[in-house]
């Protein structure tokens, strides 16, 4: 038997290297607007290559600037964190010419003992107070001729701990001084930061400061699936040179049967296929086999689980109940009208916010709006939903709609 070769994915960790598939067009807006002075806000929900992106950029930045990337996913206290944006700025620094010279000019006789990838160990036993440090350098990088970029992923994760940690202030504080950074004029064309997280940053920030208005001056740049061209290409592309191959016909009905096609979605599927078809070594599949495949991507729920427990961590128990009740119902039912939605919101006591929790729920990749209707985005989710919410009790919704009549 001929050696088997597995498909060019990777499922769980960041794409990198050669497991990277290029988003050129995504790319070349984000560079566009930070030529422009822009700071940028990736809009995307969980899964869809965000990381991915950041991490190719970074490691292709222009020669005139230098870039790093951090997941700050760990960072516990507001001290903690500014502690980490001025060893960003350092790790910047560090990549120039001469970098020795340039950063005995940035730190004003603060002394460093060594700098590694994973940060900066500093001579000074004295404690530093981390945002003057910051508000130090930063305005020298206009008159140094500097331009850095900061990748900064899992900012919302961060900000909701914080908060939930009964550090609203500190977590409040971050807020304002990203803001008072990215409105220096002194910065721009020099300074920009390109912010990302796995969950919706406008809810954290209302949560907090009960304004979303701190992230008007962002750009948006919104992270959407791959076309239908570009999910064929990225199929032929990871299946290149594979044992199991994918002719026209099935190409298509993988693509259907995956619906809202993001890299993912695409690499679980194409794993799982891989997997069965080695065990039963045979590289012929049919629609069966993918049908069979998408079953058993769904009942391993590890998959997905995230998905249903960030309602839990991010949101107040009565507002996480009502948008598990929704997403129950659409499972079930395929679909969610307004006036059945509307339904449910009197049953939680939700008609002042219901669509403001709609929304978010688009904006963080669970459902799409569909005319008068609302619908899972993926169906992995609306399999997922169904099977770990079995049941679905319409009792009360019903004599919900009666009152409304």
């Amino acid at each position: 038997m001929t050696s088997w070769v597995n498909p060019k994915i990777i499922v769980g960790p960041t794409a990198t290297g050669d497991y990277y598939f290029n988003r050129p067009s995504i790319v070349a807006q984000i560079w566009e607007e930070i030529s422009k002075g822009s700071h940028i806000l990736i809009a995307a929900p969980r899964r869809v290559g965000k990381t991915s992106v950041m991490e190719y950029m970074v490691n292709n930045c222009p020669e005139d600037t230098k870039c790093f990337f951090k997941n700050i996913q760990g960072i516990k206290t507001e001290e903690e964190f500014y502690k980490q944006i001025y060893e960003l700025i350092i790790l910047c620094l560090n990549k120039l010419e001469k970098s020795k010279n340039l950063l005995a000019d940035f730190l004003g006789g603060i002394s460093i003992e060594e700098i590694t990838l994973e940060g900066v160990k500093f001579g000074d036993r004295k404690s530093l107070n981390y945002l003057e440090e910051i508000n130090k350098v930063l305005p020298k990088l206009q008159s140094k001729k500097v331009k850095i970029i900061l990748f900064i992923d899992e900012l919302p994760e961060v900000l909701n701990n914080l908060h939930k940690a009964k550090k609203t202030t500190e977590a409040s504080n971050i807020i304002d001084n990203l803001r008072q950074w990215r409105q220096m004029p002194v910065l721009k064309g020099h300074f920009s930061m390109v912010l990302a997280g796995s969950v919706g940053i406008h809810h954290v920030v209302k949560t907090i400061d009960g304004r979303v208005s701190d992230l008007n001056d962002l750009h948006q740049v919104d992270f959407e699936p791959l076309t239908p061209f570009e999910a064929q290409k990225y199929v032929q592309w990871a299946t290149d040179g594979a044992t199991v191959q994918y002719k026209d016909e099935l190409l298509t009905y993988l693509l259907t049967k995956i619906a809202y096609p993001i890299p993912y979605f695409i690499n679980l599927m194409l794993d799982e296929i891989n997997k069965q078809a080695y065990k039963t070594g045979t590289s012929e599949i049919s629609p069966a086999e993918i049908d069979s495949a998408f079953e058993r991507v769904v009942k391993h729920s590890n998959h997905f689980t995230e998905w249903k427990n960030r309602l839990v961590q991010y949101f107040p128990t009565t507002e996480s109940d009502f948008m598990n009740k929704v997403l129950t119902f659409i499972s079930h039912k395929d679909k969610i009208s307004k006036r059945q939605l509307y339904n449910l919101a009197l049953e939680y006591t939700r008609t002042n916010d219901y669509i403001e929790i709609m929304d978010g729920l688009e904006r963080d990749g669970y459902i799409t709006e569909q005319g008068d209707n609302y619908v899972f985005i993926s169906p992995f989710l609306k399999a997922f939903w169904k099977r770990s919410n079995p049941i679905y009790d319409g009792n009360k919704e019903r004599k919900n709609r009666q009152l409304v009549r």
